[in-house]
């Protein structure tokens, strides 16, 4: 019979095979730590997509990670971080099509085109939601309604923030018959909701099935060509004829001139981390629907996304 000590010392042997194993696994990156800039407070969307990211970084690479929340300035602060930062890929900016809209509405003087595209994630989706006692059920029906009483409905965004032109998209339904107001954050535009103070709002699909089935609103569609997953029974804008598709998709990116053998490492960690499927799975208990692209499919995406907000602010 094997003493304990010999026991014990196969298993200590076995334990230092499966560390070196592991440590193998990882893919190598030129850096030790990775810094991942959030224009965003904790708690919020983009805060939780990049945590997933980090987390899932960390795992496929030998560099560690920390989230820094940098919600100052609308994202001003924090992509100037990045912008000013080193390219060799220990800072990294998690945001999303909120860097079109803040540029192009000059709060921010960074466009994504001043940053080096990497990644998206994950894409989220918003809704369009109205009382419960609302005399329109979907969107052309609010769109008839506006049209033969002008001014009398009220859209509640965020100037200068994406709900703005999800607000401005829906009011050229009625060919700019309803008024478009600044109602704050989700919650602020929620309370203004309820409180009867604007008519319509644009509000995550996690709260909006909340709300709805406690009875409060009812969502006219969700924001998006294709169903959400996590609400397939609400209806979306194409069910209706209506061409709004403007989910949040959330994008990884670097510092400008960001070194190409750092994009070359960041590439072959994503790609460890799409082959692994609790970073799905991980995205999708977050009511996130994973939406992976690497650094050329990025920088198209990018192109047709601020194509799309242009068209609406302009």
């Amino acid at each position: 019979m094997k003493s304990i000590t010999t026991l014990l010392a196969g298993i200590g042997i076995s334990l230092v095979a499966l560390g070196a194993a592991q440590a193998q696994d990882k893919i190598d990156y030129p850096v030790d730590s990775v810094r991942i800039m959030v224009p965003a407070a904790p708690g919020g969307s983009t805060d939780v997509d990049a945590r997933v990211f980090g987390e899932f970084f960390q795992k496929h690479s030998v560099a560690s990670t920390a989230i820094v929340n940098q919600p100052a300035g609308g994202g001003v602060v924090a992509a100037q971080t990045v912008a000013t930062a080193p390219g060799d890929g220990s800072t990294l900016y998690v945001w999303h099509a909120a860097v079109h809209t803040t540029n192009l509405s000059g709060q921010s003087p960074f466009a994504y085109s001043d940053l080096t595209p990497l990644a998206t994630v994950a894409e989220y989706n918003d809704v369009y939601a109205v009382r419960a006692d609302a005399p329109y059920s979907t969107l052309p029906e609010l769109a008839d309604y506006a049209r033969a009483n002008p001014d009398s409905v009220t859209i509640g965004s965020q100037f200068g923030g994406t709900t703005q032109i999800k607000g401005d998209a829906i009011n050229a339904l009625s060919d700019g018959a309803m008024r478009v107001v600044d109602a704050g954050g989700e919650s602020d535009r929620i309370i203004a909701l309820l409180g009867e103070q604007v008519d319509v709002i644009s509000m995550s699909v996690a709260n909006a099935r909340q709300y709805a089935e406690d009875g409060q609103i009812k969502v006219l569609a969700v924001i998006n060509k294709n169903a959400d997953p996590f609400a397939p029974d609400f209806p979306t804008t194409a069910s209706q004829g209506v061409d709004i598709s403007f989910p949040l998709v959330f994008t990884v990116y670097g510092p400008p001139n960001m070194d190409p053998a750092a994009v070359t490492a960041f590439e072959a960690v994503y790609d460890a981390m799409q082959a692994d499927p609790a970073f799905a799975e991980a995205l999708e208990t977050a009511a996130q629907v994973p939406s992976f692209r690497g650094p050329a499919e990025t920088a198209e995406f990018l192109e047709s996304e601020l194509a799309f907000v242009k068209s609406l602010m302009e």
